[in-house]
């Protein structure tokens, strides 16, 4: 089995901004009363990083763990940032609108596409991890199986699903979509395209919760911190990590912050999986060694430095023939 896990460099590639930028543009919003929220956040991060100097992160982090209100701002602010981040969503309309901004729009991403391509040649049982709010992986994975490209499809971790909205803005859909694919999408701090409903989360085929301002994202963790309803997400992804024979982890930096991430990898990760680390960063690579001491950990720079580089494929050609001979002894 190969776990992928996306961080924020994956989402990068689209346009997305990077957690370390999410306050250095302001985004460019429809109503009134979003361009005052966007005011009241960044004149917040403003003053806070000039008695601090700390990052976006521990921002965001310091504000979860000290005021509702002031977080409940920032989220919004944040799930506003990251959707309209992603390619081919913006404002548009005789009546200015958030538009374009569903799931089941293609990428549009060359290196997306190809590594996703790449790894589903070979084979399908594979589980994705993402610490990411935009919807770029269910983009690249598509909703329901997609045979010809390949694209098994993607499920949020129970199997099939009915999303909710049949619509927004514009477009009206007689049926709600289902999302009909084998792979997980494990989505460990949130959504643009969740929110919370009572004691569980209403997941939407668009980032309307992102654009009205409940979108169900968490900020970068300490474990006691995940709430309740993400908890099934966790256990699902310790457990995929266990079963792992590869573990491919794409444009993430393991942040001492994000103590619960690191802590899933340390207690989930076997000694005999491998770990291939895409990041620019050579000190990621330090990281994840350091982390996993008894785990080989390889590198490359980049996503195409990978697909062109043999001994990657032919792990992902290895992993498929595991996996078959593992099949044939099941059966």
């Amino acid at each position: 089995m190969i776990s992928v896990f996306l961080g924020a460099g994956f989402s990068f590639i689209g346009g997305v901004p990077l957690a370390s930028q999410l306050f250095d543009e302001q985004p460019l919003v429809d109503l009134v009363s979003r361009q005052r929220l966007i005011g009241r956040v960044l004149d917040g991060w403003d003053n806070w990083y000039h008695r601090t100097g700390g990052t976006p992160e521990e921002y965001l982090v310091h504000l979860k763990e000290s005021s509702s209100k002031r977080w409940d701002d920032a989220a919004w602010y944040v799930a506003l940032a990251v959707t309209l981040g992603m390619p081919g969503v913006g404002v548009g309309g005789q009546k200015p609108t958030i538009m374009r901004h569903t799931l089941n729009r293609m990428s549009g991403i060359h290196d997306h596409e190809n590594f996703w391509t790449a790894i589903f040649r070979q084979t399908a049982d594979v589980c994705v991890l993402t610490t990411n709010y935009d919807i770029l992986a269910e983009r690249g994975l598509r909703m329901e199986p997609r045979p010809r490209l390949p694209r098994p499809g993607f499920h949020y971790e129970d199997g099939p699903e009915q999303l909710k909205g049949r619509g927004f803005p514009g477009v009206y859909r007689s049926r709600p979509p289902i999302t009909k694919g084998t792979v997980p999408l494990l989505k460990l701090h949130g959504s643009v395209s969740w929110s919370f409903s009572g004691n569980g989360i209403d997941r939407y085929h668009d980032c309307r919760p992102a654009i009205r301002g409940d979108a169900a994202i968490i900020a970068p963790v300490t474990e006691k911190s995940i709430p309740s309803v993400f908890h099934p997400i966790w256990d699902h992804a310790a457990m995929a990590l266990a079963k792992s024979d590869i573990c491919i982890v794409v444009g993430y930096s393991f942040p001492e912050y994000d103590e619960a991430i690191n802590k899933l990898f340390q207690s989930s990760i076997n000694c005999a999986t491998q770990v291939h680390i895409i990041d620019p960063d050579p000190k990621v690579f330090n990281k994840v060694q350091s982390l996993l001491p008894d785990t080989n950990v390889f590198s490359y720079r980049s996503i195409q430095c990978a697909l062109n580089n043999k001994k990657f494929i032919d792990v992902l050609h290895t992993s498929s023939r595991v996996t078959k001979s593992q099949q044939r002894t099941d059966a």
